[in-house]
């Protein structure tokens, strides 16, 4: 009886080692393909794909801000966002990008600007 299971046991940790196999195959197989499609989309000069549902020739205009100082603003605002860049990154960026929006609502509302101000995110 004691065999029959350690069999089973060792055919189990071998189906699960090949399960880890396959899917860090996969996970890389993955990276490889989107890395390629984003050199593809730059060659081609293409909007990414979450801005391009919202883009052609119509007569609406969009204006598009990229921050590009994301946590140098962030450590001018708190000495405790040093650390809190190394721990929670993705998260400091939504407080960030949560208060800049707030700002740039109000400096728009201020100049009498109707505006739908959002976040989308991009590559």
């Amino acid at each position: 009886m004691e065999t029959i299971a350690l069999v089973l046991v060792l055919v189990g940790l071998s189906v699960l080692g090949g399960a880890v196999v396959a899917l860090v195959r996969l996970r890389r197989e993955v990276v490889a393909t989107e890395d390629r499609a984003h050199q593809v989309a730059e060659r081609m000069n293409a909007l990414p794909p979450q801005l391009t549902g919202g883009f052609g020739t119509g007569d609406r205009h969009v204006i598009v801000v990229e921050l590009l100082n994301l946590f140098e603003l962030a450590h001018r605002e708190s000495v405790l966002t040093r650390p809190f860049t190394m721990l929670t990154p993705r998260l400091l960026r939504d407080v960030v990008h949560r208060r800049l929006i707030g700002k740039v609502r109000e400096s728009l509302s201020a100049a009498g600007v109707q505006a739908d101000v959002q976040v989308r995110r991009a590559r």
